[in-house]
């Protein structure tokens, strides 16, 4: 096992966690295609279901029934899920493009969402609280503390 890996992983939110799922799953539609242009076919179905595999976790995961955008979520993973169905039993490498289109626009898209909440994060950590400015330290009526003696 990578340690480095299993770290951000332990370490991971659930969107990043999406993400990596998400982002893995695109890059096995390239390997697997790769297996199948060598005729490898069996060693690539192998890797098509860990890819199936990845959109049940990321479909299981989708449990908040109260939030609206729950549902469209689901019906995205099941197409994909029924597309890699489809690519399996054809073993039809343009779907299989098309499934690692799709899995890289939702990768893009969990990405974006990490970037917002890491910047989210940033901007409303308690820096300012801990460590007033000094303007704002030497106006007693703002209270904190002053530096004047």
């Amino acid at each position: 096992t990578n340690p480095y890996l299993q770290q951000e992983v332990l370490s991971a939110s659930p969107a990043r966690l999406r993400w990596m799922l998400i982002a893995r799953a695109a890059e096995l539609c390239g390997f697997v295609d790769q297996l199948w242009s060598n005729g490898q076919m069996a060693l690539g179905n192998q890797w098509l279901l860990r890819i199936r595999e990845i959109l049940g976790e990321l479909l299981d995961g989708v449990k908040d029934s109260q939030n609206p955008l729950s549902a469209p979520i689901c019906d995205f993973y099941l197409f994909l899920l029924q597309v890699t169905l489809e690519v399996d039993k054809h073993q039809d490498r343009e779907r299989l493009k098309v499934l690692a289109e799709l899995l890289a626009i939702e990768a893009e898209t969990w990405r974006l969402v990490v970037d917002k909440a890491a910047r989210d994060a940033a901007t409303s950590s308690p820096a300012e609280l801990l460590f007033p400015s000094l303007s704002s330290s030497l106006d007693p009526s703002l209270g904190g503390f002053s530096l004047e003696v």
